[in-house]
């Protein structure tokens, strides 16, 4: 008796030493569950105060989790878009600043700043250093839509409808230090291959990167994120333009 006691305690300490093995060796930052806000009006089991509901993100369930993000009214930020073709590539450089309805975009590539701005339904455009202004009218039901051309961003949204199986991978990762939702899945009639990470604390997109097959065509990565309140002086229309 004394002897299987012995052994069974010898047996216990050789499992935790085990165990406090395999979680030492064990790469930090792998786990796949995040904390997030928690969709409109569902019943969070008594966690409806705290705003927070324990998700796996998998490519089961990226699409739910997806779907509880809601994009930050208010931020300033910059983002670099890359564009790869056979024989080449160009890069742009946008500044983008946001107050509930009102957007403003400034786009410089080359030597030149296109500057777009959408005030509720009215749009305007113009260059730097130009004098003249472009304005027209949007719908109610345009306008998001425009501010998502215009920023040449990735509405990473059509995730949400497309089929299960078009989901190839999905998790938690960090990008520019920040966590984020990562999934990848084809889009469009052409087969494309988006791999996207998307802010869990902002829900705007981090970076993207779209494949035609093997071949990298876009690619988008956030250079900085201010979620703070814009100077009204940004959204304002040129003096010297024709509105």
């Amino acid at each position: 008796m004394k002897k299987r006691l012995i052994y069974g305690f010898a047996a216990a300490v050789v499992i935790l030493v085990a165990a406090v093995i395999i979680k030492l060796c064990t790469p930090s930052g792998t786990s796949h569950n995040i904390n997030l806000p928690s969709p409109v009006g569902e019943d969070s089991s008594g966690l409806e105060n705290s705003g927070i509901k324990r998700v796996e993100v998998t490519a089961d369930t990226v699409q739910s989790a997806l779907q509880t993000l809601k994009r930050a009214e208010n931020f300033s930020r910059t983002y670099k878009i890359k564009d790869y073709w056979d024989s080449g590539e160009s890069e742009s450089t946008l500044n983008m600043w946001q107050k509930g309805e009102n957007i403003r975009i400034s786009i410089s590539q080359k030597n030149t700043v296109k500057n777009i701005l959408i005030r509720g339904n009215d749009l305007y455009i113009w260059y730097s250093g130009s004098s003249d202004v472009f304005s027209a009218k949007l719908t109610e039901s345009s306008a998001a839509a425009e501010a998502d051309r215009f920023s040449r961003l990735v509405t990473y949204e059509e995730i949400l409808n497309i089929p299960r199986e078009n989901i190839l991978s999905a998790g938690y990762a960090e990008q520019a230090g920040q966590p984020c939702i990562f999934a990848e899945y084809k889009s469009g009639d052409l087969g494309y291959v988006n791999q996207i990470y998307v802010s869990v604390d902002s829900g705007l997109l981090v970076s993207l990167n779209r494949y035609d097959g093997n071949k990298l065509i876009y690619s988008m990565v956030s250079v900085s994120t201010e979620l703070s309140t814009p100077s009204e002086d940004v959204f304002e229309i040129p003096s010297t333009g024709k509105a």
